[in-house]
């Protein structure tokens, strides 16, 4: 028997009301106005999160954090730079990625590279047909600090970091 709404409607309407109605506790650190920030901050948030995850040995969601922190990094300097609209969420993960390559803003190599390391490896190890190891989630994590650390320097706006 398949699952029906029966089975879960009192959590699935709990959860629609949360998520339409406002004044709630919100996730300190992130209550900026300003949409890029928004971006960077949920970046630093993917990160520290992702390290935890490593620590108490959850690689695939470490793994899937810092992949996450990539994306948001690079859409905080397309927002940022006036390359994306934030009322226009990209239609895809690597969509950042490539219109950050784009915009010149990284090589077309190592946009390439990042978007075949998405689609590679991102996907199998969320979705189990590759493992999660603990070495590839702490080199994902590097890759992910690496990067946020870099972008946050060259937009000038390392500052506003809540890592």
């Amino acid at each position: 028997m398949p699952l029906a709404l029966e089975d879960v409607e009192p959590e699935l309407s709990e959860a629609e009301t949360a998520f339409r109605h406002g004044n709630q506790n919100p996730e300190t650190g992130l209550e900026v106005a300003d949409a890029a920030f928004v971006q960077l901050r949920k970046a630093c948030r993917s990160l520290a999160g992702a390290e935890q995850l490593v620590a108490a040995g959850y690689y695939t969601l470490a793994i899937e954090a810092a992949f996450t922190s990539i994306e948001k990094t690079l859409l905080f300097w397309l927002i940022d730079e006036g390359h994306q609209d934030p009322a226009n969420p990209p239609q895809s993960h690597t969509t950042a990625i490539n219109r950050s390559a784009d915009v010149g803003f990284i090589s077309a190599e190592l946009a390439a590279r990042l978007d075949d390391l998405w689609t590679d490896n991102r996907a199998q190890t969320y979705y189990q047909d590759g493992i999660a190891t603990r070495e590839r989630a702490a080199t994902m994590l590097a890759l992910a600090k690496s990067i946020h650390e870099q972008v946050g320097r060259l937009a000038g706006q390392h500052h506003e970091c809540i890592c």
